[in-house]
């Protein structure tokens, strides 16, 4: 069985593609499909990214009738750092690309609400120098993690507090930020209307995407990107898109995504306290860098704000917690 966001592999479309990306490798740009936004990959050739999620944290309790600010509000940070590494194994220009990815590096820093460090590593950081296939389509769409699913569920229990056998506690991680930042990768090219058609400076389309914030859900929230070609410039002798991004909530949910935890738990500090997440705003912008010469994404920012109210899990007076996120995402192509 196939796993993917889509569970089409449309190996028609793939032809078409990779056949218009031949007719314009050999016979220069072509009336249609001038700029065509496609993942390229060369067997054996490994390419290398560094991602990073970083996020401050604010919790704030106001009064329910009056609005006011109750008490300081509390702050907490966090921060991954890993550097990935992708070699395709098998290139099929008319079909799916299967690509071996590595964790070669994986680093993590949070400080709790209490101003002190972590105590423990992430379960993130479990899987530095594990190794799981992804298959792509030519367009970039992820048709096929399913070791990655796997994988990942076999991280999530490293998350889980061992010493507790009345009930599941589970420690902070940064599990689905990498699922953002690996879905993020090539979301914009895969989400291109009529690829065929190419993109134009002014061009506009919109991808539903899974936002990366610190608390497991059973509906994670959502947003809807809106890319923008901003631009085509030539920059030593290549030609670059910069595909710009615009974030607002979603009213709807990511459908396939791989999810790492099981079964019902409760979060250790104050987000084990709170519940009922109700998602009121989100603010932000990004951008992308993706060379048409070579059909590799180069570099991609994405900054947001994401604020949210919850209530206590044991009612707390009249008080309201409001929490606000701000989210910091780079991804830099390493060289050679």
């Amino acid at each position: 069985m196939v796993f993917g966001r889509q569970q089409l592999t449309r190996p028609l479309y793939a032809v078409m593609v990779c056949m218009a990306a031949v007719l314009m490798g050999c016979h220069g740009p072509v009336q249609r499909g001038e700029n065509l936004l496609i993942v390229n990959f060369e067997e054996g050739k490994v390419l290398r990214y560094q991602m990073t999620s970083s996020r401050d944290v604010t919790i704030e309790l106001t009064g329910s009738t009056t609005g006011t600010k109750q008490g300081q509000p509390q702050k907490m940070t966090e921060s991954m750092e890993l550097t990935m590494a992708y070699k395709p194994v098998k290139v099929d220009p008319f079909g799916l690309t299967r690509i071996e990815c590595t964790f070669e590096a994986v680093k993590v820093n949070r400080s709790s609400f209490s101003g002190r460090g972590g105590t423990s590593s992430d379960a993130m950081e479990s899987l530095q120098g594990k190794t799981f296939i992804l298959e792509l389509s030519p367009s970039g769409q992820i048709e096929d993690f399913s070791q990655l699913e796997q994988l990942l569920l076999d991280t999530g229990k490293a998350a889980f507090d061992t010493a507790r056998n009345d009930l599941r506690v589970k420690n902070p991680d940064m599990i689905y930020d990498f699922v953002a930042l690996q879905w993020y990768l090539w979301d914009s090219i895969s989400s291109v209307p009529n690829p065929l058609d190419g993109v134009k400076p002014g061009m506009t389309w919109t991808n539903t995407q899974l936002i990366a914030w610190p608390v497991p859900i059973p509906n994670p929230p959502c947003r809807v990107t809106t890319f923008k070609l901003d631009s085509v410039v030539d920059e030593n002798a290549q030609k670059k898109a910069v595909i710009a991004s615009t974030y607002r909530l979603s009213d709807t949910t990511v459908a396939n995504f791989p999810k790492p935890y099981e079964g019902t738990f409760q979060m250790r500090g104050l987000f084990g306290f709170l519940r009922d997440y109700k998602f009121q705003s989100l603010e932000g912008e990004g951008k992308q860098v993706f060379n048409l010469s070579t059909g590799t994404v180069e570099s991609d920012t994405q900054k947001y704000l994401l604020k949210t109210t919850a209530s206590f899990l044991l009612p707390l007076g009249d008080s309201v917690p409001h929490v606000a996120i701000e989210q910091t995402l780079r991804i830099q192509k390493l060289e050679p």
